[in-house]
């Protein structure tokens, strides 16, 4: 290009058309058709109807476990029950045996101390301090044993120098005190009922019980009276000699009923009403004649 010659401008580029160097093929637009086909209504129900039966499947699927859970939990119910009763039983059945061993043990251990203690009145004495030891829990009932040997040998009539009456010797004055406790007309002959001593001998070990925690203290006072619990704890000289005595005589008793008593389950429970040659071979009735002047005197009182 001469230098000399104009330039061409852009906007000269811009009016230039630019033509086309063979005919133009215009396309047409292509039309697409939809077709919308309408099927029977009865599929759509079809499906709905098989919906609702799953549903209802589930459901009662649902309602169907929940009923055996239910089930379950009412059998175990049931059963945790029925081991419950049977375990009551068997800790009844097992008490029962226990205690009516204890019982016969106990009557026999008063025959022996006592042989013209009848068959009935030595099960009934028996009877009657395992029952006071069951309403008062603090007494054992072979220390209650142990104390009616000591103090009267199981003599119902027994009666000491101090005026100590009956099976666990009582005074009158403490007994009028405990009848009062235990809602009972005071009658100086009550000393010599074999329920009324019992239980009243029990009511005053439970209230010692619950003063001192030494057996021995217990003992002591219920032989002489607080003052010579005192002089036994002090271990003073006032001390009387029959306290002195008492105290360790009942509790080495009582240590060797409770060693008798475990060494088994059962006792041997020694038989002597079997022996038709036993005094006082009788199932009830009055005591024979002179056999309460044949019973040692329980020890005096202070």
């Amino acid at each position: 290009m001469n230098r000399n010659e104009p330039a061409i401008d852009d906007d000269d580029l811009e009016e230039l058309a630019l033509r086309p160097l063979g005919p133009v093929r215009r396309e047409m637009p292509r039309t697409r058709t939809i077709v919308i086909r309408h099927g029977s209504g009865w599929h759509a129900w079809a499906m709905l109807v098989l919906c609702l039966l799953l549903l209802a499947i589930v459901l009662l699927g649902h309602q169907v476990m929940r009923s055996l859970d239910a089930r379950h939990h009412d059998q175990q119910a049931a059963m945790a029950r029925f081991e419950g009763k049977l375990q009551r039983l068997e800790s009844g059945i097992g008490f029962d045996s226990k205690r009516r061993q204890t019982l016969l043990g106990m009557r026999d251990h008063i025959m022996k101390v006592n042989p013209h203690v009848s068959l009935g009145d030595a099960y009934r004495y028996a009877e009657l301090a395992l029952n006071a030891s069951e309403k008062y829990p603090a007494v054992d009932p072979l220390l209650l044993l142990a104390i009616g040997t000591v103090e009267s040998r199981y003599e119902t009539h027994a009666t000491s120098s101090a005026d100590a009456r009956g099976l666990y010797q009582i005074w009158p004055s403490t007994g009028r005190l405990l009848s009062r406790s235990l809602g009972w007309e005071y009658d100086d002959a009550a000393l010599y009922d074999p329920e009324k001593n019992t239980e009243a001998a029990a009511l005053y070990l439970d209230i010692l019980f619950s003063t001192y925690s030494d057996p021995a203290l217990v003992l002591a006072e219920y032989n002489g009276g607080p003052l010579n619990a005192g002089y036994f704890r002090a271990r003073v000289g006032a001390l009387a000699a029959e306290t002195r005595n008492y105290v360790p005589q009942v509790l080495d008793l009582h240590a060797r009923l409770q060693q008798q008593f475990a060494q088994a389950e059962t006792p041997q429970l020694q038989l002597m009403h079997l022996d038709a040659h036993r005094q006082g071979k009788t199932l009830a009735g009055p005591v024979p004649s002179g056999a309460a002047a044949a019973a040692p005197e329980a020890r005096p009182r202070r």
